[in-house]
């Protein structure tokens, strides 16, 4: 099955508000007091949000496609450094999100290919992310060259307390 990155388009942002929301719902709901994740939605995946985004030139917003299907979300920012990298030099992989539908499909796989060669083309140096401390997500990317560079934690309100820690990882290009 063909699996592409698209742009996202003013007339494709429903599907991406739905796809982002069921997404981080299937995946995330453990991390939130009574599995409430609405201050995370409220800043990422809103109508309005993603319409400020789309405006933004260092802002990229995708979605995934498996087949005809939509399997997930993609967010970058263009220029976005980190520790001693400057912007110029630093691409931002702000969240993939992937349905548990289309796990274990090469989906994830897929999509970090297609953001290390978008990265390589616009002549970065580094690749980085903030993944959860414990799950599934830190052996995926560890598996794909990413290497922790640091510590950080999640700030927003209702985010449990043990599940706040969050590692910096880095792909050098």
């Amino acid at each position: 099955m063909e699996i592409s990155v698209v742009p996202l388009t003013e007339e494709k942002v429903p599907h991406y508000l739905k796809v982002g929301q069921q997404s981080y719902n299937e995946h995330y709901l453990h991390l939130w007091e009574n599995r409430n994740p609405k201050s995370y939605l409220n800043v990422s995946f809103t109508e309005t949000q993603v319409q400020q985004e789309l405006q933004d030139p260092n802002s990229q917003n995708y979605l995934v496609k498996y087949g005809e299907a939509y399997a997930g979300v993609l967010k970058l920012s263009l220029s976005q450094g980190w520790g001693s990298w400057k912007d110029q030099e630093a691409l931002y992989l702000h969240r993939i999100y992937l349905l548990k539908a289309f796990s274990r499909k090469g989906v994830g796989k897929a999509v970090l290919d297609f953001v290390t060669r978008f990265a390589k083309d616009l002549e970065k140096k580094v690749i980085w992310l903030e993944t959860m401390k414990k799950g599934k997500a830190l052996d995926f990317y560890r598996s794909n060259g990413f290497e922790i560079a640091g510590a950080t934690e999640i700030y927003l309100e209702g985010v449990l307390p043990a599940e706040k820690e969050m590692w910096v990882l880095v792909k050098t290009l």
